[in-house]
């Protein structure tokens, strides 16, 4: 173990004491202390699933990045093992960014992205290594590493925003795609390598990504193929975001992705970024994203808490009408607890809805909006502060809204704040599905099963906790379900 990865684990060690744990979810992922950002080589091995993330163990901002690591044998239960990577080598001084893995003959292979520390320019190339596990623990580095160096890029290639590669297994070789910046605009590059140390440039994957195309992630549903990337300076007015989480479904030709649907978000609320995706043993795509936005601070640096950084429920994907449908995976429900049903509930003015009350729930609600224009839900709501999350018919939108909750996220030198969201969401027979759940300092809420996504944070400093229900016209829950999540 080199000095660093002692270092940093001395201080994930020591820190943990000194945490606040005000806003910590309680079945989300968080880091128990330090920063936190993208989900790392996410996949299974050994009998467990593994998931690991971008870290900075010193502070509660973004820093050099370590990977931290987290475990689990039932996706739901997940024991925090020990710091896994530190910038300790030459070719990742200035830090480990993020990467895949794969499991190939007993061994867990990673690629992760090394970044270079040039005092004398202050800049920062980059380039991808490999490194390995052997025991689903303790993480070992490549001596030929950098496996894929700058020498091996086309021209054009800005050198400081080369990263993110996404490991397959393609066949009788091994394929990694990754996020370059090319005469400033976002590309995906295909490599390909027979043995995961020696490497060969084939050619641009994919482009038109904005000016970078952050944590590509690309696999096959039912025979098709999905390419995902995180846009930076994305130009598309019709995504919600600046930073976009995007997906193409299409098909592979001659080493290139070819689309057959336009760029959607993957999510419509204001806090998702860098997702990964695994197949699981039993074939489920799944998906986990790291819970935030760049160009947002949390309360939790902002008054001394210790932590920062959450991780999105983990979602199972499908297709269905050529659109990328999402559900939280079904472990989850092994946490509910306290169930009430209520049927046939009547909303034309504001009702409290005391049955969801509470810092960890789930609410399940199949809601008539025939005769109203409008239906609302005040969420984490303690007198005039809320999230709300509101529909409108004519227009045929939902929108989160948690410009009335808490604290600001909002940097203090950031331009405008950003605390609205909206998707467009269609009606079935007059009947909108929505799958909410809410922990603590996140809401993730699901539409019409699984057809849309909206993430959203918030910092409510009353702690009651309630939800209410309004119209403008009348709505008619037919069925609304929760429960506690423990």
């Amino acid at each position: 173990m080199s000095d660093k990865l002692k270092q940093a684990q001395q201080a994930f060690d020591s820190r943990q004491k000194d945490v606040n744990e005000e806003y910590r979810p309680k079945y989300h992922l968080s880091v128990p202390a330090g920063w936190l950002n993208d989900p790392n080589g996410f996949g299974f091995f050994k009998g467990k699933c593994q998931l690991f993330y971008q870290y900075h163990p010193y502070d509660t901002v973004w820093g050099p990045m370590h990977w931290g690591h987290w475990t689990s044998e039932n996706l739901i239960d997940w024991k925090q093992e020990p710091v896994a990577m530190a910038p300790d080598c030459a070719y990742d001084a200035a830090g480990c960014f993020s990467g895949t893995a794969i499991e190939e003959d007993g061994r867990y292979w990673i690629m992760y992205t090394g970044v270079i520390d040039e005092p004398s320019t202050g800049r920062t190339p980059q380039h991808q290594c490999l490194a390995w596990t052997d025991d689903g623990i303790h993480v070992e580095k490549a001596a030929e590493n950098p496996v894929v160096g700058l020498e091996q890029t086309p021209e054009g290639i800005c050198p400081y925003d080369f990263r993110d590669p996404k490991l397959e297994r393609i066949g009788d070789h091994y394929r990694i795609v990754v996020a370059a910046k090319i005469n400033n605009e976002g590309n995906v590059l295909s490599y390909s390598s027979p043995d995961l140390k020696h490497w060969t440039y084939d050619g641009v994957y994919a482009a038109g990504f904005g000016e970078m195309a952050e944590c590509p992630d690309c696999f096959e549903i039912d025979g098709r193929r999905v390419l995902v990337s995180s846009i930076m300076a994305c130009k598309d007015e019709s995504l919600v975001l600046p930073q976009p989480v995007v997906y193409m479904i299409g098909y592979e030709k001659d080493g290139k992705f070819c689309a057959q649907t336009p760029m959607r978000d993957i999510d419509r609320g204001l806090d998702f970024y860098a997702p990964q995706t695994c197949l699981a043993p039993d074939g489920r795509r799944l998906l986990i994203g790291w819970a935030h936005a760049w160009g947002c601070e949390t309360p939790m640096h902002k008054l001394g808490h210790g932590w920062t950084g959450t991780m999105t429920l983990m979602r199972e994907c499908w297709i269905k009408n050529d659109s990328l449908y999402q559900r939280p995976i079904r472990e989850i429900e092994s946490r509910r607890r306290n169930e009430a049903v209520r049927e046939n509930l009547l909303i034309e003015k504001k009702m409290q809805l005391d049955e969801c009350s509470g810092p960890c729930r789930e609410m399940i609600l199949d809601i008539d909006v025939s005769e109203t224009d409008s239906f609302g839900i005040c969420l984490m709501e303690t007198g005039e502060e809320c999230v709300v999350l509101s529909y409108n018919r004519q227009a045929g939108k939902l929108t989160i809204d948690r410009s009335a909750s808490g604290y600001s996220l909002t940097k203090e030198d950031a331009g405008l704040s950003k605390t609205r969201a909206t998707a467009d969401v269609s009606v079935y027979g007059d009947m909108l599905s929505l799958r909410v759940f809410v922990d603590v300092s996140i809401i993730e809420v699901y539409v019409n099963h699984g057809e849309r996504v909206l993430t959203c944070q918030a910092f409510p400093k009353g702690k009651a906790y309630g939800v209410s229900a309004s119209a403008c016209g009348k709505a008619i829950i037919k069925r609304l379900v929760s429960y506690e999540i423990v």
